[in-house]
């Protein structure tokens, strides 16, 4: 689902009681190896990042929180028929599967926040429960969640997903990644959008002709946090074009909903 492409676009940018990680834990990337402005990344090197295929079409993307659950954003399930929805897991290369062997599920219910608003996009978040428990390992494995009240301003961010590489322009093949600077609420406010267009459930990221664009919604903005881990503080949400100078990408909090998060997974863990 794209919306209005050059106007104002949405964007479709340890040990637990059933989760079992790898010694390497959540957040861990795989080293050994365009969105806006960016580049392909290496193979399953965000090991966490999930497409959503909806009607077996490319539709958003999410992120895996553990073998249960992936994290979105709700406007990329709004109006969904759930039988149609699909997760995708440990993929690379959306057209090539020799590279990397990828892993689909079926979902069992949507979450979508309840105060979602389709016309600011507040509360821009949704989980997705698996119908089957993914397999952790090297390819796949879970992003870690931020601490509650910390903050991203000032720290250079990474988005990662799918999405159109040129505002209008085609979609990736291969997953893209992209370094972003993440804006204080005041920065963001002080931007070519309306002050109170942005509330304080979004940040903003975003330089020049470094975005996120239409296709990525619902994929993470990442920050690297101690112990070489990455933390989702974001999910692509809404933004005016893609790379607009003055128009940074729009993301929603993570810490806004880290009690959501955890109420509404109360059958399984997150880490963080």
């Amino acid at each position: 689902m794209f919306y209005n492409i050059i106007v104002f676009n949405y964007r479709k940018i340890v040990t637990y009681s059933n989760l079992l990680l790898t010694e390497e834990g959540c957040g861990q990337v795989n080293q050994e190896i365009r969105i806006v402005g960016g580049r392909p990344t290496g193979v399953n090197r965000y090991p966490w990042v999930a497409r959503l295929v909806y009607d077996g079409q490319f539709h958003c993307g999410a992120s895996l929180l553990n073998t249960d659950y992936v994290l979105t954003a709700a406007h990329c399930v709004r109006r969904l028929k759930r039988s149609k929805i699909r997760v995708i897991l440990g993929d690379h290369d959306q057209y090539v599967t020799t590279d990397a062997p990828a892993i689909m599920r079926a979902v069992s219910s949507i979450i979508r926040h309840r105060n979602f608003d389709v016309n600011s996009y507040n509360h821009d978040i949704a989980l997705l429960k698996l119908r089957k428990s993914v397999p952790l390992g090297k390819t796949i494995r879970p992003v870690c969640l931020p601490t509650s009240g910390s903050d991203p301003a000032g720290k250079i961010g990474t988005v990662v997903g799918w999405g159109r590489i040129s505002e209008g322009g085609a979609l990736a093949n291969i997953v893209q990644e992209v370094q972003v600077p993440i804006l204080t609420m005041s920065q963001c406010r002080a931007s070519k959008y309306r002050p109170n267009r942005i509330t304080p459930n979004m940040v903003c990221a975003g330089k020049g002709v470094q975005d996120s664009c239409q296709g990525d919604s619902g994929g993470p903005l990442l920050v690297h946090s101690p112990g070489d881990k990455y933390e989702i503080v974001g999910i692509v949400s809404w933004g005016v074009g893609c790379g607009r100078p003055g128009y940074p990408g729009v993301y929603t909090r993570i810490t806004s909903y880290l009690n959501w998060v955890k109420r509404n997974i109360q059958d399984t863990c997150v880490c963080s």
